[in-house]
């Protein structure tokens, strides 16, 4: 018997936890600050109709479709022998998946420092190098991979989904009174004037409408195959195109949330421009970890809040790294390894990979541009299964997954516009990290280590395809 979720709501719930992870918490309130506040909010909304739903609604359809995973729906299209751009789209979620176990491992670390370290509020910059110095981000990396391995050994119903409707519900509560309580902040309402009221001068940056189409790409997961895997344990009787809609608008609610929080917080207690600006150019390690505690600290219980913050930034790692490995055990179990085997491996291989990411940050920021540029890729990727399935897609995909008359729209904007959205943030993101090091593949920024690890991931995997034999 197949597994499937047993409601609609597991699937919303679980698929929520996918696509909200810590680019809404730690990195959208940031970029949003620094691209003109609702001036960027706009294009952001853009880049929901023209990258995030109709990828990930294509995503969907080929999951109900072909009833596989990600390597299995690109070797059914493509061929056995050329499923090679499926095997990528997997091998970048690993990518992904070994550093973002740390990530997850730091949040949950920082929830409970939150509780227990008056130091963290304190001396946060010396809580964040004591904590770098020592073994415990290793320590914590190894607890966060075995928690989801654990839960995804556990089935569909019994695990992902028990699991996920318990975390994405709870997180939108911490969100919603986080945002809540800067409301009532002296200032706080500043804040959210920067973020809804938007300064339309601003629009004619290209740099906003590349940031903008770049946050719509990194947060929802769209493009990831994640969906795709989700959509293979959704009940026959749902629509796709509403799923994924709920789904992106999910994210978008979610980013907004934690907008409010932070960034009201900022304005509270920043007295000009420019001490705004050095908290927000720290990034995204420096604003969370280092600038967070220290804001709470001027706040009423300040233990409550930075817990609330790092609990709900540890519930959105977690439940995306959950969809991370899912898809990776998918394809094992499309394989023909049961899901209990293919957990464990899986895990075991996330945590030796893991290792560097956890004792060295330079490695981590690494691969964060490494996989998260390529994750740009894989929606290209996706785009090559359109120009291979040509009008089929509208005639037999979209009907068995939609009731919604949406297959041109879906059709024109993956197969045209995702492939030029793709060229020109790569081209975009390109120049931004090469600052001089464009030929040193060792630099930790810089165009020659993404795409030679790019070179060395896709040539292994064009040789072990090519060795794939045909079905008669």
């Amino acid at each position: 018997m197949k597994e499937k979720f047993k409601t609609r709501w597991g699937f919303v719930l679980a698929g929520l936890g996918m696509a909200i992870g810590t680019g809404n918490i730690w990195r959208f309130p940031r970029v949003v600050s620094q691209n003109g506040g609702g001036a960027f909010v706009i294009p952001w909304l853009a880049g929901l109709f023209v990258w995030a739903l109709p990828l990930m609604f294509f995503e969907y359809s080929l999951g109900r479709k072909h009833g596989k995973g990600v390597v299995g729906v690109f070797q059914d299209i493509l061929g056995k022998r050329r499923g090679f751009p499926g095997g990528f789209v997997a091998a970048v979620t690993g990518g992904i998946m070994f550093y973002y176990s740390v990530i997850t491992g730091w949040a949950l670390f920082y929830s409970l420092g939150s509780l227990f370290s008056h130091s963290l509020f304190t001396s946060p910059r010396s809580f964040w190098e004591g904590f770098h110095g020592s073994h415990l981000p290793l320590l914590f990396h190894l607890v966060s991979i075995f928690a989801v391995a654990y839960i995804i050994s556990r089935g569909v119903s019994g695990g992902i989904e028990r699991a996920t409707s318990l975390i994405v519900p709870s997180l939108f509560v911490l969100l919603f009174l986080l945002a809540l309580r800067v409301v009532f902040l002296p200032g706080g309402i500043k804040g959210l004037d920067f973020l809804f009221y938007p300064d339309f001068s601003k629009l004619s940056r290209p740099k906003i409408w590349i940031e903008a189409l770049t946050q719509a790409a990194w947060s929802t997961g769209a493009g990831w195959g994640l969906v795709l895997t989700y959509s293979l344990y959704a009940r026959r009787d749902e629509d796709g195109f509403t799923n994924s809609a709920v789904l992106v608008f999910g994210d978008y609610t979610a980013s907004i949330l934690a907008a409010m929080a932070v960034v009201g917080t900022i304005f509270t207690f920043t007295s000009s421009p420019a001490q705004a600006g050095e908290i927000l150019s720290s990034g995204n390690v420096g604003l969370t970890f280092l600038w967070i505690p220290r804001l709470f600290s001027h706040l009423p219980w300040p233990r409550v809040l930075s817990f609330m913050f790092f609990f709900s930034l540890f519930l959105a790692a977690f439940s995306s790294l959950i969809s991370l490995m899912e898809l990776e055990v998918r394809v094992l179990m499309d394989m023909g390894l049961s899901r209990v085997r293919a957990a464990l491996g899986v895990s075991a291989v996330a945590f030796i990979l893991g290792i560097p990411s956890a004792l060295s940050l330079d490695f981590l920021n690494n691969q964060d541009l490494v996989w998260g540029l390529a994750l740009l890729l894989n929606g290209f990727l996706f785009s090559i299964l359109l120009w291979k399935l040509g009008e089929t897609y509208i005639q037999e995909y979209v009907k068995i997954s939609t009731s919604y008359p949406v297959g041109r729209y879906v059709y024109g904007v993956v197969k045209y516009l995702v492939p030029l959205e793709f060229g020109v943030l790569f081209f975009w993101w390109m120049a931004s990290v090469s600052k001089g090091r464009f030929w040193n593949p060792f630099s930790t920024y810089s165009p020659a280590t993404v795409i030679l690890q790019w070179l060395v991931v896709g040539g292994f995997l064009w040789i072990l395809f090519k060795r794939w034999k045909d079905e008669p």
